[in-house]
């Protein structure tokens, strides 16, 4: 039996696509099924891992998320 694959879109802005692919083929996350989009950054796969880490350690996947994303308050200094 063959996976499901879900399909959703978001709009997102229009530099970020690229910017997934290349953040998606530097993790090593390559379209490996065989297709046409076969060997091409698969942006899809990285964010179904970053799902998988939270759900396997929400709190150690939203800290290093917080580390990276929100700037910290300059009121905690």
């Amino acid at each position: 039996m063959s996976a499901y694959k879900w399909r959703w879109t978001a709009p997102i802005l229009r530099d970020t696509l690229p910017t997934l692919q290349e953040m998606a083929a530097a993790l090593g996350f390559i379209v490996t099924g065989n297709n046409a989009f076969t060997g091409n950054p698969a942006p899809a796969d990285m964010l179904d891992a970053l799902a998988a880490a939270y759900r396997a350690d929400p709190a150690g996947t939203l800290d290093a998320l917080r580390a990276l994303l929100v700037p910290p308050d300059p009121t905690d200094a």
